[in-house]
């Protein structure tokens, strides 16, 4: 009875894993993971999406900005979302400052000024950035 409920737990076990094995589009992957550049000075970058959908381009961007660092002023590539995921810092959008946490999700409009400010930071800023345009045709 026991080697029965082994083997139907193996066989659940490996179904899970032949289903969960994530495929890999080529057209969506930008980057290689883990792979940061500088976008500016003190703020890395990668993407991590970029498609079409519908008549709009989506691209979802990792940002980091270190412990103890800050980041110069960058245009907002398009309308966005910034979702903060780890760190607490302090984010300048247009001049004016506002404290943030991981959860907080702030909307940006196209050309929008944002800096990070993470120098009283213990821990890296790590945000997400869900940038939405006009599809290129």
């Amino acid at each position: 009875m026991l080697a029965a409920i082994r083997s139907r737990c193996c066989r659940a076990v490996l179904i899970g894993i032949s289903i969960a094995v994530p495929i890999k589009s080529a057209f969506a992957q930008v980057d290689v993971p883990g792979e940061y550049r500088q976008l500016v000075p003190g703020l890395l970058s990668r993407s991590i999406f970029k498609g079409d959908a519908g008549g709009r381009t989506v691209e979802v961007i990792d940002l980091l900005v270190g412990a103890r660092k800050a980041s110069e002023e960058l245009a907002a590539p398009g309308r966005a979302m910034l979702d903060v995921q780890a760190g607490d810092a302090t984010l300048i959008v247009d001049g004016k400052s506002q404290q943030v946490r991981p959860g907080v999700v702030i909307t940006l409009d196209s050309d929008q000024r944002i800096a990070v400010d993470n120098t009283g930071g213990e821990r890296p800023f790590v945000a997400r950035l869900i940038v939405l345009s006009p599809a290129r045709h």
